[in-house]
């Protein structure tokens, strides 16, 4: 599976506004959640060298009363000068505990943690995020989840064209990850 993302800073932005204009455009709210992640370097690669991301999360939904879901996701390198593609491997586990314990008896270091919470918003194929990262500030995340490599351009093209109707500006575009943003 192919994440396609873009991901823009909204440094001067409302993120109000921002949901505001997304929900006129007929987006509708999913969830409010709270992410923790523990990022995880190889033992026999260094994924900050490879470009690829090996997290485990605890994704709380803030509105209930439920316990945490924990999610184990592989990210690969990013494929296109312009977005933030990359093949992603994602599956929920039982327990985040036993999970990093799992990963660290096989040598795999925890290294880094991001915080945030998000507002996930939808639309079709196309899924909005407005996350507010801990010591980072507030980011909009557009992705489109492709089946195959020949949907990346148009999904990115759809992408783009999102963003100029939200009315922000592409200089504001990043590719750095979270990860990258607090860290590198």
């Amino acid at each position: 599976m192919l994440e396609v993302e873009l991901k823009a800073s909204l440094d001067g932005y409302s993120i109000e506004e921002i949901r505001k204009k997304a929900e006129e455009l007929g987006f509708s709210h999913q969830s409010s959640l709270r992410e923790t992640d523990i990022y995880f370097n190889g033992r026999d690669r260094d994924f900050r060298s490879t470009d690829e991301a090996l997290r485990l999360r605890s994704c709380q939904d803030l509105s209930a009363d439920t316990p945490p879901q924990v999610l184990i996701t592989y990210k690969g390198a990013k494929q296109d000068a312009v977005s933030s593609t990359r093949t992603e491997y994602e599956t929920c586990v039982g327990n985040f505990d036993t999970m990093q314990n799992l990963l660290k008896a096989l040598g795999y270091r925890p290294m880094y943690t991001v915080d945030k919470t998000r507002q996930e918003f939808s639309l079709g194929q196309i899924t909005l995020c407005l996350d507010t990262v801990e010591h980072l500030g507030c980011y909009l995340e557009l992705e489109i989840l492709a089946d195959v490599e020949k949907q990346r351009e148009v999904s990115v093209q759809t992408l783009l064209n999102l963003l100029d109707t939200l009315q922000i500006p592409r200089d504001h575009l990043t590719r750095s990850s979270y990860l990258e943003l607090l860290y590198f």
